[in-house]
C-alpha cells in the first residue's frame, strides 16, 4: 500500500509513495468501487472510547467505537483529521504524497 519511504511530517503532511491497489476487498467487500484506489494504514498510540474520522472538513464517520488501527482510502486532495473522545489526535494532508500507478 505504501512504500518504505513514506512518513508523516510533524505538520501532518504525508510524504512518500502510495501505491494503487485493485481488488482489495478488505476495505469494503460490498462496494466494488471502494475496492480500488490508494489506502493509508494508521495505528494510533492514543487510546479512547469513541472516535470520528473527518475528511476535507466533513465527518466521514462520527462517534464510532474506538479502534487504534485505521485504514483510510485517500486521494491527493484529501485532508483527514482523526478525533478521539472529541479531541483531534492527528491531521493528515496527502497533497505532497506521490500517488503511483
Amino acid at each position: 500500500m505504501i512504500s518504505g519511504d513514506t512518513y508523516v511530517s510533524a505538520d501532518g503532511k504525508v510524504i512518500g509513495t502510495l501505491n494503487h491497489i485493485t481488488g482489495f476487498t478488505d476495505f469494503n467487500v460490498s462496494v466494488p468501487e471502494q475496492q480500488e484506489g490508494y489506502y493509508f494504514p494508521i495505528k494510533l498510540t492514543q487510546t479512547g472510547t469513541k472516535m470520528s474520522l473527518i475528511k476535507n472538513g466533513t465527518p466521514s464517520k462520527s462517534n464510532i467505537d474506538f479502534d487504534p488501527e485505521i485504514l483510510l482510502r485517500v486521494q491527493k486532495s484529501d485532508k483527514w483529521s482523526i478525533e478521539v473522545d472529541g479531541k483531534e489526535v492527528i491531521s493528515l494532508d496527502f497533497s505532497q504524497a506521490n500517488f503511483a500507478e
